[in-house]
C-alpha cells in the first residue's frame, strides 16, 4: 500500500471520534484503502506534531509519520477501541519515533524540542546548551522527558498511551533530570 500525504494540513479538519471513525475503522479492516486513507487525512496533523517534536528535519518526520501510517495499517487488526483512536494512534507513533531514534546513528538529526525563548535576564544559549546535553540522555528517559516537558503530557497520559505503568515513567523522568544535571555540573 503506499500511501501519498504532505506536511500541508487540511484546514479545520478534526478527528471523527463518532460512527463515522468507527465506520472508517470497519471498512478499513476489510481492506478499503480509500476507508483508511480518510483516517490518515483526518489524524495526519497529529502524528506530524508529533513526530515533529522527536526530529527537526522534514524528512524525518515525514519517514516517522509515514512508519506510524504504514505500521497502522497492517496492525489496524489489533486495535481493540478499549480506548479512543487516537490514543491508539498516537502510540503508534510513538513507537515509531522511539524505533527511529534508536536506529538513527548520529546525534545531529534526532530532536529534542527547540529551545525555548529565553526568559529576559537569561542566557540565550542555555536552551541550545541543554538540548546538545539531552544528546547523551538514554533514549527511553529523553522521550519522557520530550512528552513531560515539550508535549505537556501528565505522567498518567504517557503511562496510559505508552503502555509503562506511571512508576516507569517517572524513574525515566527523574534518571533523566538527574543525568542532565550531572552533565551540567561536569560542565560536558
Amino acid at each position: 500500500m503506499q500511501l501519498a500525504w504532505t506536511m500541508e494540513m487540511t484546514a479545520g479538519a478534526a478527528p471523527d471520534t463518532d460512527s463515522g471513525e468507527t465506520r472508517l475503522i470497519a471498512a478499513s479492516l476489510g481492506g478499503d484503502r480509500d476507508a483508511f486513507s480518510e483516517l490518515v487525512r483526518l489524524h495526519q496533523s497529529r502524528v506530524f506534531r508529533l513526530a515533529g517534536r522527536f526530529f527537526r528535519g522534514r524528512e524525518d518526520i515525514e519517514d516517522a509519520a509515514q512508519d506510524t501510517f504504514l505500521t497502522a495499517w497492517r496492525k489496524l487488526a489489533t486495535y481493540r477501541a478499549e480506548a479512543p483512536f487516537p490514543h491508539w494512534l498516537t502510540r503508534v507513533c510513538l513507537n515509531c519515533c522511539y524505533a527511529k531514534l534508536r536506529k538513527q546513528k548520529s546525534g545531529e538529526q534526532a530532536l529534542e524540542p527547540l529551545p525555548e525563548p529565553a526568559a529576559p535576564g537569561h542566557d540565550p544559549d542555555a536552551g541550545l546548551e541543554i538540548e546538545r546535553l539531552m544528546r547523551h540522555v538514554a533514549p527511553k528517559d529523553r522521550f519522557v522527558l520530550l512528552l513531560l516537558d515539550g508535549e505537556g503530557w501528565s505522567i498518567a497520559e504517557i503511562a496510559e498511551r505508552v503502555g509503562w505503568s506511571q512508576v516507569n515513567v517517572k524513574v525515566r523522568a527523574h534518571r533523566a533530570r538527574k543525568k542532565l544535571r550531572q552533565l551540567l555540573e561536569q560542565g560536558s
